[in-house]
């Protein structure tokens, strides 16, 4: 007697071609979830990797608020014991000598000088060459732009020349332009030995910041100079790694996620629709095993190893697939950021995770056809009552609960999104019943009779093939709208940044403004207005739940520039002056955890104090990860006196001579001059990169969706070879076989392709509506994506047609009139 394995197994193969429409489709699931699993995990590694590579292992350091402090003031904490490691560092603005006509602002390069270049609380990978505390350490960028390699020497104007002793992957700490034109808003960025700046500059005894590193939690001591700080130019900080004002990247992980769901959905409806069918057209044997003896449990039990062995096979291929897919998708995720960055793929935990989706998730699908199998009635089954019938009740039914959902899903909340895709669901039937009507006329002009047999055929399975042409349209409404979002985003920051800027045009220093730099500038043409603004940073504070963070704090006045937007921004600005507060940007204070009328500490230049949290304001600064304080405030409580800011209101036109005019005047001290379009540039550059990446998505799940389709035409198939056989015995050829069933394919495939775009339509129109965007999307339809859609759609749902039709043609009157 077989086993109930082999048994099982034969029972699979006996349909090769549904056995590889299945497989693959459960693989393809398999390796799409494993892809985005490992996507995840790897890029939260990459932000991790470099934000720790920026702290190194250092656990405290010394700043100051007046950009320099005399080195004698940490000369205490060097000669602390439980001190085990240090590092001095000095920053200073110069220019390269070039030969080439660059610009100034081009040619602006910020050097960092080093104690050790080889401290451990440093961290620089190097490419080529050694940490020899002699030379330059330049990043690649930098020696890439310059045509300079290991060896070569690098001429700073009025300073010097040193050559470069090794060169660095990218790194926060050196992170430089990759080209010229980006190099008129941001700095080059090199490091120099210590001595050899102090050299050049002849700041014997002053340094910008200290590192250093202690044996125990240095509690005590931090505790002790934060007290010994007080009144000085120096500040002491912990060394906190939170990349959390640099890395917007939450929306990142939920497209991640989003992907690997549509993907198992898809996948695991395809399987549904498969075994059910194939219990459908066992009923009989089900009936005979059970009339031999076979209990309920031994029928479900058979169904369920079949879908077991389905199971292990899909994800013995599908998990290797995914990773090679998820290495493939990080190379394409990074190539959007500005900086080159490197990767170690995260694969071992998603894989594991990729291992046990892909063996539950068409067990969980399939949980209802196994146990439908096993109830089989020996009796009904024998009498051919297994047939069902559809009552008109049973379809007003579904039509009112499919009505109901989309009507529930107009409410603003996060649920509706399920809502309208379920009633999108449960309408599909109806939908591809109404498109069949119209396209009659269409199908009969191009395909004669086989057109309008296409018609009646897909009538007669509305409900399967309503529900293949939905899970087409649900892949292609959720891309649509993640596309929108996308192709609105840009726009959404475009009006944040500009609104919130404080002006359009930033000015950052090395030295502190002074009152007659602001009148200078005030004097230039195309400057109307010059407002100082004070930043301090770092500044590490506690959440709820006592986990150390680090954001700004910019300080905020009444009749001062807009830097940030509240319903009751008047009121603020008043608390904010009458006491100790502060505003928390959206970001700052969703990690916070508080709520409202709490207070948040700060570690400030005065030592830990306790504000109240008193609002929420809305800001394009460090994505809303910052807070707002009274300027009065932070001079005289927190301790931060001065301001190395400037906000420009000028006329566009003039940007390019105001900010020539700026590094020829300021050249000594000036560090950046940055316009609101250029930040708008370089924030939304990132999530514009995005969209390519969504168009090979969106050709993925139709892809994946269309192997349903190819399922289902397969199985309506093999249900009507008796059908088929008559037909070819009344005359008709083989051409006009492969015609009907291609009609069929193309219009399950138009009925996704058009129920797909009003989904899409409605979920872009509701969400550009909803009070959760706060007018961050627009209702702009992708008009290109929906072009692809169609395409793809079509294209793809027409090859699966093809595929069964071909499989239809290829068999004989005889062979078909046996089979049936």
């Amino acid at each position: 007697m077989l086993s109930i394995w082999r048994i099982s197994w034969r029972n699979m193969t006996q349909n090769k071609k549904r056995l590889f429409f299945t497989l693959l489709a459960m693989v393809l699931g398999t390796a799409f979830v494993t892809s985005m699993l490992i996507a995840d995990k790897t890029t939260d590694d990459v932000f991790d990797y470099y934000e720790q590579m920026y702290v190194a292992n250092a656990d405290y350091w010394v700043l100051s608020d007046d950009y320099t402090f005399p080195e004698d003031l940490i000369s205490p904490i060097l000669r602390e014991p439980i001190v085990s490691n240090s590092l001095l560092a000095l920053d200073k603005q110069a220019f390269f000598e070039l030969a080439d006509d660059r610009s100034l602002s081009q040619r602006a390069v910020r050097i960092t000088g080093v104690s050790d270049q080889s401290s451990p609380l440093l961290t620089l990978p190097v490419i080529e060459g050694k940490l020899d505390n002699e030379g330059l350490v330049v990043p690649e960028p930098v020696a890439d732009l310059l045509g300079k390699g290991v060896g070569d020497t690098i001429q700073f104007t009025g300073m010097g020349e040193a050559q470069i002793s090794a060169i660095v992957e990218y790194t926060q700490l050196l992170a430089s332009p990759s080209n010229w034109e980006r190099a008129e808003s941001t700095s080059f960025r090199v490091m120099a030995p210590l001595s050899l700046l102090r050299e050049w500059t002849g700041k014997q005894d002053e340094i910008t910041y200290m590192r250093f590193q202690v044996e125990g939690d240095g509690e005590e001591l931090f505790n002790t100079f934060q007290q010994n700080f007080q009144g000085t130019s120096a500040y002491i900080e912990p060394v906190v790694a939170d990349d959390l004002q640099s890395n917007d990247i939450g929306g990142l992980y939920t497209f991640f996620y989003l992907i690997a769901g549509l993907s198992i959905f898809i996948s695991g409806f395809i399987v549904f629709n498969m075994i059910y069918t194939s219990v459908i057209e066992r009923k009989k044997e089900f009936a005979i095993m059970k009339s031999l003896g076979y209990t309920q449990s031994s029928v479900s039990k058979l169904v369920l190893i079949e879908m077991t062995l389905l199971a292990f096979i899909g994800t013995a291929i599908g998990v290797p697939l995914g990773i090679w897919l998820g290495d493939l998708f990080m190379k394409a995720l990074l190539g959007v950021f500005e900086f080159d960055m490197v990767y170690t793929l995260n694969w071992e935990m998603p894989s594991l995770i990729g291992v046990l989706i892909g063996l539950l998730f068409p067990i969980v699908f399939s949980l209802f056809p196994i146990y439908y199998a096993g109830k089989t009635s020996i009796l009904l089954t024998m009498k051919m009552a297994d047939r069902t019938t559809s009552t008109s009740k049973r379809h007003y039914v579904k039509a009112f609960f499919g009505v109901a959902l989309l009507l529930l899903g107009t409410i603003d909340h996060p649920v509706s999104y399920a809502a309208i895709i379920a009633g999108a669901i449960l309408l599909f039937p109806y939908l591809l019943n109404g498109l069949s009507t119209l396209m009659k006329p269409v199908f009969v002009t191009f395909y004669k009779y086989p057109g309008t047999l296409a018609s009646r055929n897909v009538t007669q399975q509305l409900n399967r093939n309503g529900n293949t042409a939905a899970i087409l349209a649900i892949g292609i409404a959720v891309i649509l709208l993640l596309s929108a979002v996308v192709e609105s985003a840009p726009r959404g920051i475009d009006n944040d940044i500009r609104s919130t800027y404080g002006g359009n045009m930033r000015v950052k220093s090395e030295a502190p403004w002074s009152a007659e730099d602001m009148e200078k500038i005030l004097s230039y043409g195309g400057v109307t207005n010059v407002e100082s603004l004070a930043e301090a940073n770092p500044i590490t504070w506690e959440t709820i739940e006592g986990q150390m963070r680090q954001f700004s704090v910019l300080a905020v006045w009444e009749n001062g520039p807009a830097i940030y937007t509240h319903e009751q921004e008047k009121d603020i600005t008043n608390r904010l002056r009458q006491n100790p507060s502060v505003l928390l940007g959206e970001r700052a204070f969703a990690e916070w955890g508080g709520t409202i009328g709490e207070s948040i500490v700060l570690n400030t230049p005065n030592g830990k104090q306790s504000f109240e949290v008193i609002g929420v304001g809305k800001t394009s600064h460090y994505a809303g990860y910052v807070a707002f304080m009274d300027a009065l405030v932070m001079n005289d409580v927190f301790g931060w006196t001065n301001s190395f800011d400037l906000l420009l209101s000028v006329d566009k036109e003039s940007y390019d001579t105001i900010r020539d005019q700026l590094w020829t005047d300021f050249s000594s001290h000036l560090s950046k001059v940055e316009t609101v379009e250029e930040e708008i540039q370089s924030t939304s550059s990132a999530i514009s990169g995005m969209n390519e990446l969504l168009v090979v998505m969106l050709v993925l799940v139709v892809g994946l969706a269309s192997i349903g389709t190819a399922n289902t035409l397969l199985m309506n198939t093999l249900e009507r070879v008796s059908e088929l056989g008559t037909m070819r015995a009344l005359g008709f050829t083989k051409q006009q076989i492969r015609n009907m069933i291609l009609a069929e394919g193309v219009l399950i495939g138009l009925a996704g392709v058009v129920g797909g775009l009003a989904t899409g339509i409605l979920l872009i129109f509701l969400t550009s509506k909803s009070q959760l965007m706060d007018g961050f999307l627009s209702f702009q339809l992708p008009y290109s994506d929906m072009l692809l859609a169609i395409v793809a759609g079509v294209l793809l749902s027409l090859a699966a047609a093809w595929i069964s039709s071909k499989s239809a043609s290829k068999m004989d009157i005889q062979t078909l009139l046996k089979e049936g």
